[in-house]
């Protein structure tokens, strides 16, 4: 009956946050401090090998457990999911590979969004959506948080022992860290500190965007920098002030 309970609280709580996010418009004006930037960089390193490291343990306690029970592997399950959708969002997060790619396509190929005519071999992809449109928010990502904050909350209802979810805690942890470093680095939601603490995707993906600028093969002199500039408004609306 707790569980149930816990349970249909922790999904009331997580629509009420989706909803808020989409009901909330992006920032027009945002701030980017080039320092906290690079501290955001540096810490994800910390954080990804903390993930590649927990993921082994639920592995083997799932698999090496002669007898396991439902709620262990339950727990094992949900922290796995949860690790493994970490490594999914801080990837797509710090991986600027497909911003450049746009920013590639945007700026030298259709002439900042201007071209309108292109080669017979060259057509744009069905289902094709701006870098920015998941800016505000994505729920697929998002549940690399809620796996852990659920496993961690059933620890202190006694639901299960802390140390069998010890990674959540961890986690939880380092994200509270890495939140706060994004934040201080920039922040493109007027949703505000608690809405992004609980939808790491409308905190991290801007990030994909930002890294770009201290990228020395994308920023050459002012001119670059003002394209890349002009280039993340025609994607998010967002006109950054850099801080460097």
């Amino acid at each position: 009956m707790l569980e149930a309970v816990l349970f249909l609280s922790f999904m009331l709580f997580l629509v009420l946050v989706e909803l808020w996010g989409r009901a909330t418009p992006m920032k027009r004006e945002a701030s980017l401090n080039m320092s906290a930037l690079n501290r955001v960089n540096v810490f994800k390193e910390v954080f990804v090998g903390y993930v590649n490291a927990g993921m082994l343990e639920p592995i083997l306690a799932i698999a090496s457990a002669d007898e396991t029970s439902t709620k262990s592997l339950i727990i094992n399950l949900a922290q796995l999911l949860g690790l493994f959708s970490w490594l999914y969002l801080l990837t797509d997060a710090f991986d600027v590979s497909d911003t450049q790619q746009a920013f590639i396509y945007w700026d030298r190929i259709s002439d900042k969004g201007a071209a309108t005519k292109f080669p017979a071999w060259l057509k744009r992809a069905k289902n094709n959506v701006s870098e920015g449109a998941e800016l505000s928010g994505s729920l697929f990502r998002d549940l690399a948080l809620w796996f852990m904050l659920g496993c961690s909350m059933l620890a202190f209802f006694g639901v299960v022992a802390h140390r069998d979810v010890v990674h959540s805690h961890a986690i939880l942890l380092m994200w509270l860290v890495l939140h706060h470093q994004s934040r201080q680095a920039t922040a493109w939601r007027g949703t505000g500190y608690l809405h992004t603490l609980f939808a790491p995707s409308t905190a991290l993906l801007p990030l994909e965007f930002c890294l770009n600028l201290i990228d020395q093969d994308m920023i050459g002199n002012l001119g670059d920098l003002e394209s890349w500039r002009t280039f993340i408004e025609d994607q998010s609306g967002v006109q950054l002030i850099i801080e460097a």
